[in-house]
């Protein structure tokens, strides 16, 4: 499924359930840590469909990840996100083959990250869900110039996707 397909489902699946675009990242990145867990449980039990099945899956979200940020967003947090979304989608299908569980821990590991800022960001300005309360000593510096993104994101619905700036 191209793109621009697949970002169409989304927006449909969006508007028939009335979820709000910050809760639906929310939710893909979720689905990202559940499949890269069930595709990693598929290496681990010599399951080639389980594997590929799941891996796919994460690919998929993680693509449409990617394509949910503003082609018109030219901000340090959005090119750091198109570069680590790139870095994974490059490095995830290279599992089917070699099954190399580091990649899926390693990706694991950026995608709950991610969620982790997510949550305590745009989550909580936007008055979506419960935000997990940690003290500012708990919270890893994100990755970058050290700018602490966590505490400065601002995220917004536009027509062609999730704009986000610091």
């Amino acid at each position: 499924m191209d793109t621009y397909r697949a970002r169409s489902a989304y927006q449909r699946s969006e508007s028939e359930a009335d979820v709000h675009p910050v809760k639906l990242i929310h939710i893909m990145y979720e689905r990202v840590i559940t499949h890269l867990e069930l595709a990693g449980e598929g290496v681990r039990d010599s399951d080639p469909q389980k594997r590929g099945e799941n891996l796919g899956k994460a690919i998929a979200i993680i693509s449409e990840l990617n394509a949910s940020i503003s082609k018109d967003d030219e901000t340090e947090a959005a090119g750091f996100l198109r570069g680590l979304y790139g870095a994974i989608l490059t490095e995830l299908p290279k599992v089917s083959l070699s099954e190399d569980v580091k990649i899926l821990k390693q990706t694991h590991t950026y995608i709950s990250r991610l969620k982790e800022i997510w949550e305590e960001t745009a989550m909580r300005e936007n008055g979506l869900g419960e935000s997990r309360e940690k003290s500012r000593e708990a919270i890893r510096p994100a990755p970058a110039s050290g700018s602490g993104y966590e505490s400065q994101v601002a995220v917004k619905s536009t027509s062609n996707g999730v704009s986000v700036s610091i």
